[in-house]
């Protein structure tokens, strides 16, 4: 028999739970690395001695409130 008709059976259900997990990890990743954007922006600004604006603040006090 063809290695890979014995193997399928196992790897159809491994497969089927990576996928929502995968989703997941992406959607926390790309969380952190827009707030992370959004602190760096923030900090730049005062830095440069600019006024920060209360919308670009809440989002990143409340990251929720989108």
């Amino acid at each position: 028999m063809n290695a890979l008709t014995d193997v399928s059976p196992v790897l159809i259900p491994i497969f089927a739970l990576l996928i929502p997990i995968v989703g997941i990890i992406a959607s926390a990743v790309l969380k952190i690395v827009r707030l992370q954007l959004l602190h760096e922006t923030v900090r730049q600004m005062s830095a440069n001695g600019q006024p920060i604006p209360t919308e670009l603040l809440n989002k990143i006090i409340d990251p929720k409130s989108n």
